[in-house]
């Protein structure tokens, strides 16, 4: 035995639409900041090319990137880089043109314990690189995809909910004989 539900008002819909509403503006924007926004901060830590070693503390135990002004990585400045102990901190490779704050990331490192010595050659048309924070691209890419995405698939019910309760509200009631 099925029971037939009660009809949804008007003004029931409308609320659930704008609640709805709100949450397509504000879910987003919470992605963004979270998410995506942290990606773009560098933590910058500029070496000047001038082939003498620069000592600079990072945080221990995390993913930094040298970059430099550049749109190609060919002829682009290089470095030694030397952890606490002088061993040096083997650099890695880093597939695709990744740019932040009009920096291209050329390579990538691990802080080890976190002081990190910088011996890096002079350079035709470079006068520094900058020790920074390399982007997450997953955490910069999903906050980006999952903002639109739950945009798209909250925003379209949130509007036939209020379409749906604005019309029933502005529709003469029906009687029935």
């Amino acid at each position: 035995m099925s029971q037939a539900s009660a009809p949804v008002s008007p003004a029931a819909r409308i609320r659930l639409g704008l609640g709805l509403l709100l949450a397509v503006i504000a879910v987003p924007i919470v992605l963004i900041l979270t998410l995506t926004l942290p990606q773009f901060r560098l933590d910058a830590h500029v070496v000047p090319l001038d082939g003498a070693p620069h000592t600079v503390e990072l945080p221990s135990g995390t993913e930094y990137a040298v970059l430099a002004a550049t749109r190609v990585k060919e002829g682009a400045p290089s470095c030694l880089l030397t952890g606490l102990d002088g061993a040096p901190v083997p650099l890695r490779e880093v597939s695709g043109a990744v740019t932040v704050e009009n920096r291209m990331v050329l390579r990538t490192f691990d802080t080890g314990g976190g002081r990190i010595t910088a011996t890096c050659t002079p350079a035709p048309g470079y006068s520094e690189v900058v020790l920074g924070k390399r982007p997450d691209m997953p955490r910069l890419l999903g906050g980006i995809f999952g903002a639109f995405g739950f945009a798209l698939l909250a925003g379209a019910p949130a509007v036939v909910l209020l379409i749906a309760g604005l019309a029933r509200c502005r529709r003469p009631p029906r009687i029935w004989l």
